[in-house]
């Protein structure tokens, strides 16, 4: 499949208010696998270190490159000029096609061996790595889908599921992209882990990934949320936007057993309202969050 690559590069008064918006530029046309360059650290394999910040930020995402890209092109242009009136800002729109192979490629450029915690380490499948005792193993090839571990929201759900997973529970990953948190579940000692995702490319990714971390017991479904599912779990895991979250509350509770642990990822810290607001119309109760930069993660019990 041919691809195009959307690079928008920015420059504001607010940073961070600014990436907000152009995440929902991309998330309005159906793209929510998103690279981001603004906070990185000096060190990849020190996920704890005091990050430092770009002066200029940059947020990418892939478009099918079809009979509805030069739609899509204006809708950005539009969208990011409708921004450029409210605020600050000035940006440049990038474009350049490629196919699956150039864009598994230029994850690497990125992608590098990184300490999530003290105990759990994401190793890309090409780089080499001398595991340290008692440390956690996860290699990771992302393919044409989302997900390495190494971006906020990712390490925020790897954080509270280090935290939250026994064993002899199941485990539902809503939004499963590259099976990432599949996969650290099931070495967290989960003992099946499911997975659902929208992205056609997804099934084959996950799966390679999963067999890869020597996980059995899964199954990967492509579907809307919890559409296809007709299990309950012990715990639920969705690291997507704001807005979908928004959306699966309204079937979540079909999908979850009493006491089970719900951990949502992927909210912007100008966005937790609207999550907490629409939460406390369901039986979930708040138990635990955690913040890193702008973006925030929670923890839910079912009752």
């Amino acid at each position: 499949m041919e691809w195009l690559r959307v690079k928008i590069e920015y420059f504001s008064d607010d940073l961070e208010l600014s990436k907000e918006k152009i995440v929902n530029v991309f998330s309005d046309l159906g793209v929510h696998e998103l690279e981001f360059l603004d906070y990185f650290s000096e060190n990849s394999l020190d996920f704890h270190k005091e990050k430092m910040t770009s002066s200029t930020w940059e947020i990418t995402g892939y478009f099918p490159d079809n009979r509805f890209i030069n739609l899509k092109l204006k809708m950005i242009s539009d969208k990011m000029e409708e921004i450029s009136e409210t605020e600050e800002i000035i940006y440049n729109i990038y474009t350049s096609k490629c196919n699956e192979d150039d864009w598994k490629n230029e994850w690497k450029k990125y992608f590098h061996t990184t300490k999530i915690t003290d105990k759990i380490v994401i190793k890309p499948s090409w780089e080499e790595y001398e595991p340290k005792d008692g440390e956690i193993i996860v290699k990771i090839d992302p393919g044409m889908a989302f997900g390495t571990g190494t971006h906020e929201t990712t390490s925020l759900c790897i954080k509270m599921l280090e935290k939250y997973v026994n064993k002899e529970q199941n485990l539902l990953d809503i939004g499963c992209g590259s099976g990432i948190l599949m996969v650290i579940g099931s070495k967290l000692g989960v003992k099946t882990v499911d997975g659902i995702d929208i992205d056609s490319n997804v099934k084959e990714v996950a799966e390679k990934n999963l067999l890869d971390n020597d996980v059995k017991n899964y199954n990967v479904v492509i579907g809307n949320l919890v559409d296809d599912i007709n299990e309950k779990y012990d715990i639920v895991v969705s690291n997507i936007l704001a807005d979908t979250l928004i959306e699966l509350l309204t079937d979540i509770e079909k999908v979850l057993k009493s006491g089970a642990k719900v951990i949502f990822s992927g909210i912007l810290k100008t966005r937790k309202d609207d999550i907490l607001n629409k939460v406390e119309k369901y039986n979930l109760k708040k138990i635990d969050e955690l913040v890193e930069n702008d973006w925030i993660s929670y923890v839910f019990e079912y009752k």
